[in-house]
Formats: C-alpha cells, structure tokens, sequence
C-alpha cells in the first residue's frame, strides 16, 4: 500500500509533463534550441575568457596579439583593452537568458521575463564597456524576433 502511495505523485508528474510536450509547438521547440545553443555557447565563452582572461592576455603578448586563420588576419589586441567585468557581465546576462530559455521549455512565463531582460540589457552593456561601437543593429534585430515570437507563445504558458 505504502508503495501504492508513493508511486501515484510520481505517475501524475510524469503524465502532466507529457501532455505539456504535446502542447508545446515546433516553433516554440526550434527556437528554444536556437536559445540554448546561441546564450549556452555565449555563457561559456565569456566566462571562459574572465576565468582566465589575465593568462589569455598574457600568452598573446608573448605569441604576438595577431591571428591568422585561412589567410585572414585578426588583431585580437582590442579584445583584452576591455575590462574584464565586461566578460563576467555578459557571461551572466547569458545565463540569465539560458535560464530564461529553460524557463519557457516548462512552459513557465518568468522565463519569458527573464528571456528577455537579459536581451535587453545584452544590448546595452557593450556601450556601456566599449566605447565607439556602431549601432547594433543585427543585434537589435534578431533579439527583437525572438523575443516577438515568444511573445506570441506566452498565451500557452502559465
């Protein structure tokens, strides 16, 4: 009876997350892949280059700060003129956006709260850091879509 019991909570949160896959559009799907991938991948690295950032600047001031990759070459120099909290800020607004993503995989509207704080503060700290930039417009753009087309979701979450 005990195992009975104990079973029954199990079957029921099984069976209800079942039903919230069978819910959840391709769209929503695909995009939410898109946003692990894309603020999974961003996260790591920016908290990559912070952990080790003064060992990364070291070793191209040794080797020479240029790269060179299938005949192009790239001055990294600019790179490491940026603060380091740069890299910590973005890395966590990453975060914030992968745990948004997260977030809305469950169906959960905080995450499209978060989502998209973290969007909007991702295009304002590079300013705030890096002086002279262009207008992000690419940037602006694409955020702007995915948050617009969670948007359209946020009916089917709770």
């Amino acid at each position: 009876m005990g195992i009975f019991l104990i079973s029954q909570p199990g079957k029921r949160l099984r069976r209800k997350a079942m039903e919230q896959e069978q819910q959840k559009p391709q769209l929503l799907k695909v995009l939410l892949i898109l946003t692990f991938i894309g603020s999974g991948l961003t996260m790591f690295s920016n908290l990559f280059i912070f952990g080790f950032f003064n060992q990364i600047k070291a070793l191209l001031a040794a080797q020479g700060s240029t790269y060179s990759f299938m005949g192009s070459k790239m001055d990294l120099t600019p790179f490491f003129q940026i603060s380091a909290a740069f890299y910590l800020v973005q890395g966590l607004l990453s975060g914030l956006s992968f745990t948004g993503a997260v977030f809305m995989w469950d169906l959960r509207k905080i995450g499209f709260h978060f989502y998209t704080l973290a969007q909007i503060c991702l295009l304002i700290v590079p300013m705030l850091f890096v002086h002279g930039l262009p207008f992000p417009g690419m940037e602006l753009l694409i955020s702007f879509l995915f948050v617009f087309w969670y948007y359209k979701f946020l009916k089917i979450m709770h």
